[in-house]
């Protein structure tokens, strides 16, 4: 009888046909052998089906959805899933082939735990590595800045991933695995592990990269609406109800700036300001700074 943990790996997919065949293989040769693949199409218009349709391998199973978002995508994988613990893999992302030996290993050491994260690095597609900082210190008040954890690394036991889905709301895409992050490591802690076994992929077709000013503010605020509705999320964050809505305003900023729209940019940093003064010390401060001064130097060079 095999008592070897079982994996299922979730992989939600919109129209990434050239990344997503990459994604599949970086599970598929996985030294841990004890898993499978699920994958949920969510509604491709593009060859996506083509692709996946030459991968003969039972471990793989395709599910086809209506375009519904990522939450409802990632949600629907996991009412399918059989394993005894779920993970996540975006389709432009990639495992290493320890991915699994080495989530299997810390997950036995540390008692089976309900949610678990491991390290991944960041490269562009032409394999450049790119700064991130994987160390988020002790304990999960890390989680009020923002999402570090991404999807990538995330370990949670299946009967838990069932009882606490993804907010199916689609203004919420791009921070609904955060809002669930919080809920979980509120009511069952998390352990960490600094082993990297993963690659986020950066390009230019991220949702991540695409910036809309009126949805990215949208979604900050639909996220404390949804996360505080959780009792155990007010008694262990409640306190820093203000502080997270600063770092929010301070996440929007960053990319207002970044998206080439500075002023409305400083406008929400200002305002981060008066919600929270001490975020003007966070390291991401610098960062608003540094483009800041970028873009207006191209701007006026521009002009």
């Amino acid at each position: 009888m095999n008592t070897k943990l079982f994996f299922s790996i979730i992989i939600p997919t919109f129209n990434r046909s050239g990344f997503i065949l990459k994604s599949v293989e970086s599970v598929l040769i996985q030294e841990y052998d004890n898993f499978e693949i699920i994958v949920v199409n969510d509604g491709s218009t593009d060859s996506t089906i083509d692709a996946l349709d030459t991968i003969k391998d039972p471990r793989l199973k395709v599910i086809n959805i209506d375009n519904s978002e990522r939450a409802a995508a990632r949600n629907r994988g996991i009412e399918a899933a059989k394993g005894d613990y779920i993970s996540f893999l975006d389709s432009d992302d990639i495992y290493y082939n320890n991915y699994l030996t080495v989530a299997e290993k810390t997950l036995e050491n540390n008692n089976k735990p309900v949610f678990y994260h491991q390290a991944y690095e960041i490269k562009n597609t032409e394999g450049k590595k790119l700064h991130y900082d994987n160390d988020f210190g002790i304990g999960i008040k890390f989680l009020l800045k923002g999402n570090p954890l991404s999807c990538l690394g995330v370990f949670v036991k299946r009967e838990i991933a069932l009882k606490f889905p993804f907010i199916e709301d689609r203004r919420l895409a791009g921070s609904e695995d955060w809002e669930l992050w919080i809920r979980l490591a509120a009511n069952y802690g998390l352990v960490k592990d600094e082993t990297i076994t993963s690659c986020l992929i950066v390009h230019d077709e991220r949702s991540v990269m695409k910036v809309d000013k009126e949805k990215l503010l949208l979604r900050k605020e639909l996220l404390l609406y949804y996360v505080f509705q959780d009792k155990k999320v007010d008694e262990v964050f409640g306190k820093y109800k203000n502080r997270m809505s600063a770092y929010a305003y301070t996440y929007a900023s960053l990319h207002l700036i970044l998206d080439g729209k500075s002023m409305t940019g400083l406008k929400y940093f200002v305002k981060a300001i008066l919600k929270y003064p001490l975020c003007i010390i966070d390291r991401r401060t610098l960062g608003i700074g540094k483009q800041f001064i970028i873009t207006t130097i191209k701007k006026l060079r521009n002009n």
